[in-house]
């Protein structure tokens, strides 16, 4: 039987855009284990009433405490950011060993992890004498494998981790001078990062040299891709074996609050519900519910319009176009020779 931590500090990068999905991840922690747990929130932009929103979860659990962190993003500016929009609160993390001297010891969680057993699981990992520990990622193609041997450096064995959960000696960090050195690889290697911090934590600790933790840690409903670039340890059959015994789910691809069905294979996510049993706890369930609604609304509408517009052509020869179909929405174009308009019909909406 686990014994419970006095107090465990962990950690998140927030934004108002993910304050409700960081709230779900905080319900489960708390409702999953025994011990004190430490939350500290790197304010990447937060307001104030979505911060008393947050605290108000104090109502239900009387376990944690919360401290929110300002972090000025400017100081990353210049940086290759995550995404399309090119977000740079994916390198406050790397501060946290210096935000915080008097903690040894922390873990880093993305804000949409949920917890699906007790923390203390991941807590009380031996380290082994690394500096941090983290699970194999999952989604390591070979798109990415090209990238680290050609561009960062790596050799084709490095086992590529998933920075969505981290243990973290803090205290080792401090005393290898970690977060300036590794933002300073940060800006000579920018154009070659794809994955960001994950990519950083390669280039600075080197080709796996760093404590490989089970894939319940941190599991992802998504196609096992490093098996076949990496890790053939990492098999489907393992994979099942660790969603019996998971810890952490990490919902990456599939966003529960956002699509019920993971787009790889057209199933249903895997523990969709225990996403939601876990956001009705917070103060933020109803907007959570209202929008994926209206997503799944739109995302039907948007179905059914593509299955309205057909295009079809008749040829001449098997080359000539003789007659081409064309339908959108409620009205069917019948072109001649492909450009020459000879009937126009409505149809009548269902």
């Amino acid at each position: 039987m686990l014994q419970a931590q006095k107090h465990i500090p962990v950690f998140y990068e927030g934004s108002d855009d993910l304050i409700a999905i960081i709230a779900t991840s905080i319900a489960s922690i708390c409702y999953n284990t025994k011990s004190f747990i430490d939350f500290y929130i790197l304010d990447c932009g937060i307001c104030n009433f979505n911060k008393k929103q947050l605290e108000s979860l104090k109502s239900r659990f009387s376990n944690f405490s919360i401290e929110f962190i300002p972090v000025d993003l400017s100081q990353f500016e210049g940086l290759s950011g995550w995404g399309e929009k090119n977000h740079l609160d994916c390198y406050a993390r790397l501060l946290i060993p210096e935000l915080k001297p008097n903690l040894d010891k922390i873990i880093y969680l993305d804000s949409d992890v949920i917890a699906l057993d007790d923390i203390n699981l991941l807590w009380l990992q031996d380290l082994e004498n690394y500096v941090y520990a983290a699970v194999p990622d999952l989604g390591y193609s070979e798109i990415y494998l090209k990238n680290c041997v050609e561009n960062l450096g790596l050799l084709k064995e490095h086992i590529f981790p998933n920075a969505g959960v981290l243990l973290i000696d803090a205290q080792k960090c401090r005393k290898i001078n970690f977060t300036q050195e590794i933002l300073s690889i940060a800006r000579e290697k920018k154009e070659f990062l794809l994955a960001n911090t994950e990519d950083l934590l390669s280039i600075y600790f080197g080709t796996n040299n760093y404590k490989r933790l089970d894939n319940r840690y941190n599991l992802t409903d998504r196609k096992n891709e490093i098996e076949s670039t990496s890790a053939p340890f990492i098999t489907n059959e393992y994979l099942k074996n660790e969603w019996q015994h998971i810890v952490f789910q990490h919902l990456s691809p599939g966003k529960a609050w956002k699509i019920a069905t993971n787009h790889y294979t057209g199933d249903d996510l895997k523990l969709f519900d225990d996403f939601w049993f876990f956001a009705q706890m917070t103060p933020f369930f109803e907007g959570l519910k209202l929008r994926f609604i209206q997503k799944c609304i739109n995302r039907e509408i948007s179905e059914k319009f593509k299955q309205k517009q057909t295009k079809e052509s008749l040829k001449l020869f098997s080359f000539l176009p003789l007659l081409n179909i064309n339908q959108k929405a409620d009205c069917v174009r019948y072109k001649l020779f492909g450009y020459l308009p000879i009937m126009k019909k409505k149809i009548r909406r269902l």
